[in-house]
């Protein structure tokens, strides 16, 4: 005689029925394992991301900071006679975006590609910056 193979297959229990929502039915514990296990793996793979984000958004404010303390310096520079020529102002303004850049440099956190990535954001600010300065440096120097 052949022995019946839905005899202890719960799909196939008369007793059972599909849409069972009961703490002692096999999909519930199938389904709570399975939540835990993915619960674990998210935490897992986005535990590293998480730390990169922060990473980034901490170089973010760094650089944030670093280009509101250079627009101080700019702005506290008073202009007065006598002036010092275009040229010897264009290499202390050099001199100024050089020690910033060193010095936020290595306060910098995370991959070197991303450090990379806003080391060069905050050059283009840097610069940007000191072409305005410097324009009105040359304004000033013609007025003189």
């Amino acid at each position: 005689m052949e022995k019946d193979v839905t005899e202890n297959t719960y799909l196939f229990n008369p007793g059972y029925s599909v849409g069972e929502r009961s703490k002692n039915g096999p999909l519930f514990h199938l389904a709570q394992r399975d939540s835990q296990s993915l619960k674990s793996v998210a935490e897992t793979y986005t535990a590293p991301l998480d730390l990169k984000m922060a990473l980034i958004q901490t170089n973010k404010d760094l650089i944030s900071k670093g280009i509101k303390e250079f627009n101080t310096l700019l702005n506290q520079q008073v202009f007065s006679d006598p002036a010092i020529s275009e040229e010897a102002m264009v290499t202390v303004v050099n001199d100024w975006v050089s020690f910033y850049i060193n010095y936020y440099k290595k306060q910098l956190s995370g991959e070197q590609q991303e450090q990379d990535k806003f080391l060069q954001e905050f050059q283009q600010e840097l610069d940007t910056l000191s072409a305005s300065f410097l324009e009105k440096y040359r304004n000033f120097l013609k007025s003189s």
